[in-house]
C-alpha cells in the first residue's frame, strides 16, 4: 500500500464524517499539488455530490477545472456520474482502483466526440509523481493532465504517459522519428486540444533545437508557435544540457519581457545556457546597478551568474546585482544613494570597453555644465574637456554620461542612482548593454571584468544595417539630441 493509499484508508476510517470527508479532501488535494505545484488547490463545502464539486484547480491565465470525488467506482456508477458533469470537462478522482473503464463503451463513446473529461485514481496521479524524479521532462505532462488531461488515468495508463514523454523527449533530443512519432500519438490521445498543441510545441522545440526542422517533425500536428513559459520552466528544471546551438535554435524567439515572467530556480545552470546563447536577440531598454553583501554561506566568487527576481533578469556578482527591463518604469528596485563620478574616473571606465562617450554633466554644489562636441563626437580624449575640467575644484563630480553604442544609440548613464537607459526609443542587445553598463556604471576590477567576459563569451557583435524601423527611430534621436540635453539627463528619477 502507498502512502497516499494509507492516508486515504486512515481519512475514511476516522469516526467522524465531517472529520472523515475534512481529511480525505485533505489527502487529494495533497496530491494534486505534488502532480503540479503551480496549481491553486481550493477545497469546497461540498463531497461526493453530483453536481457540485469537491476542489477546484486554477491556474494563472487559463480557465478552472472542477474536480469531483467519487467513493463508488462501480462502472456503471461511474458511468452515469460522468454523464451528468462532462458538460464541465472536469476531474472524476475515484477514491478507489479503477479496475475497468466504465468509458469505453459503444453508448458512452458515441455521446462524447467533444468529451474532455479525465477520469482518474489516486495511482494513476501517484505514478505520474513518482516518474517526476527519475525522468523531470515527466513534470510538463504531470501539469498539463491537471489542466487538459482526457480520457482514463489509471495506474497502467499512467506508466505508459510517462515512458511515451520521456522517451519523446529523449528522441527528440536524438532526431529519431519513431520514438518521437510514438510519443505525439500518446499525447494527442491523452490530452485536449489546447494542451496537446502545448506538449507538441515543446517536443517540436527540443526537435529543432536538436538539428531537425520543423517540415520534418513526425506527425501531423502543427508545432509552429513559441514555447509557452510552463514548457521553458520545465526546460530550464532539467538536468543541464551544455549545448550551445541547442539552447541558441531554443531562444531565438525569446524577448527579455517573456524571459523575465519565468518562475525558474536560482541554480538553474540551463538558465545560464539559454540566456548565455541567445544575448543577440534578447534587448533591454534600462537597467540599474545595486551594491550587495554576501549572504550567509554564499561561497566568494568574482563571477556573475543570470537570476530571475521580481519579474526582471538579473546579472548577479559577488558585490552588485545589475537588473534589465524594456522600459525605465519597470525597474521595480529603488536606486541606492550615491555620488557622482569625478572626469577622470569616467575617462579610465569608458577606456576599459572602448566606450564613446558623446555628452556629459558636471556638477559642483554651485554650477552644473554640460559639455559636448556640436556633432556628439567622442569626447573622451577631448583636450579641452580637460582644460576645461582643470578650472573646477575637486568637488565637482560627473553627475551624467552618454554613451554612443553600435554609432547611433545613445546611452544615458546616471551615476547617482547608478541607471542606464536608452535615450527615446534606444534598445540594446544584453551582450553589449551588460559589460558597458557595468563597466561605466561600477568601478569593476580586473578579475570581475574577465568574469563579465565570460558570461557574455558566446556573444558576437556583429554591426548590421538597421531595419526600416531602427531607421527611423535612429533619425528620431538624432534629430532631438539638440533639444533634450539636460532635460533628458533629468528623466531618470528614482
Amino acid at each position: 500500500m502507498t502512502d497516499f493509499s494509507s492516508a486515504l484508508h486512515a481519512a475514511f476510517d476516522v469516526p467522524d464524517p465531517r472529520e472523515a470527508v475534512n481529511r480525505i479532501k485533505n489527502v487529494v488535494a495533497r496530491e494534486l499539488s505534488q502532480t503540479d505545484a503551480r496549481a491553486k488547490v481550493t477545497k469546497t463545502d461540498f463531497f461526493n455530490h453530483s453536481f457540485a464539486p469537491d476542489i477546484v484547480l486554477s491556474w494563472p491565465n487559463e480557465r478552472e477545472r472542477f474536480v469531483f470525488l467519487k467513493s463508488d467506482t462501480r462502472p456503471a456508477v461511474l458511468r452515469d456520474d460522468v454523464a451528468a458533469i462532462r458538460k464541465h470537462d472536469p476531474i472524476v478522482f475515484a477514491l478507489d482502483p479503477v479496475n475497468e473503464d466504465p468509458l469505453n463503451t459503444e453508448e458512452y463513446q458515441g455521446s462524447s466526440h467533444n468529451d474532455d473529461t479525465l477520469l482518474a485514481d489516486s495511482r494513476g496521479m501517484e505514478v505520474l509523481i513518482e516518474s517526476r524524479f527519475s525522468e523531470p521532462v515527466v513534470g510538463l505532462a504531470s501539469s498539463a493532465v491537471l489542466q487538459g488531461g482526457r480520457g482514463l488515468l489509471t495506474e497502467r495508463e499512467a506508466e505508459a504517459m510517462a515512458s511515451s514523454v520521456a522517451a519523446g523527449f529523449n528522441g527528440a533530443k536524438q532526431l529519431d522519428t519513431s520514438t518521437t512519432a510514438a510519443a505525439v500519438a500518446q499525447i494527442a490521445g491523452h490530452f485536449d486540444q489546447r494542451r496537446t498543441s502545448r506538449l507538441l510545441r515543446f517536443l517540436g522545440a527540443v526537435w529543432v533545437g536538436s538539428g531537425g526542422t520543423a517540415a520534418s517533425f513526425p506527425g501531423e500536428q502543427d508545432i509552429a508557435g513559441d514555447l509557452d513559459g510552463t514548457a521553458l520552466e520545465f526546460l530550464m528544471e532539467l538536468p543541464p544540457i551544455d549545448d550551445y546551438e541547442f539552447w541558441r535554435r531554443i531562444g531565438r524567439p525569446l524577448t527579455l519581457e517573456s524571459v523575465s515572467q519565468l518562475q525558474v530556480d536560482d541554480d538553474s545552470e540551463n538558465l545560464q545556457h539559454l540566456l548565455e546563447s541567445n544575448l543577440d536577440v534578447l534587448h533591454a531598454r534600462a537597467c540599474r546597478v545595486l551594491e550587495r553583501q554576501q549572504e550567509l554561506g554564499e561561497e566568494e566568487d568574482s563571477g556573475f551568474r543570470w537570476r530571475l527576481e521580481r519579474q526582471m533578469l538579473c546579472l548577479r556578482g559577488s558585490r552588485f546585482s545589475t537588473y534589465f527591463t524594456s522600459k525605465v518604469d519597470e525597474l521595480k528596485v529603488e536606486p541606492q544613494d550615491a555620488e557622482g563620478i569625478s572626469l577622470h574616473e569616467l575617462l579610465r571606465r569608458a577606456e576599459q570597453r572602448r566606450t564613446p562617450i558623446s555628452e556629459l554633466e558636471l556638477a559642483t554644489p554651485t554650477r552644473t555644465v554640460s559639455y559636448a562636441t556640436v556633432t556628439r563626437d567622442d569626447i573622451s580624449h577631448d583636450e579641452e574637456l580637460l582644460r576645461l575640467s582643470s578650472t573646477f575644484s575637486s568637488t565637482a563630480y560627473v553627475q551624467t554620461a552618454v554613451a554612443t553604442l553600435f554609432g547611433s544609440r545613445p546611452l544615458v548613464c546616471d551615476f547617482p542612482s547608478r541607471t542606464g537607459k536608452g535615450r527615446t526609443a534606444a534598445k540594446f542587445p544584453l551582450g553589449t548593454l551588460a559589460p558597458v553598463a557595468l563597466s561605466l556604471l561600477t568601478s569593476l576590477t580586473g578579475e570581475e571584468s574577465q568574469a563579465l567576459d565570460h558570461v557574455t563569451r558566446y556573444y558576437n557583435e556583429v554591426q548590421r544595417q538597421p531595419t526600416l524601423f531602427e531607421v527611423e527611430d535612429i533619425g528620431a534621436a538624432q534629430s532631438s539630441i539638440t533639444t533634450q540635453s539636460e532635460d533628458d539627463f533629468r528623466e531618470i528619477k528614482p
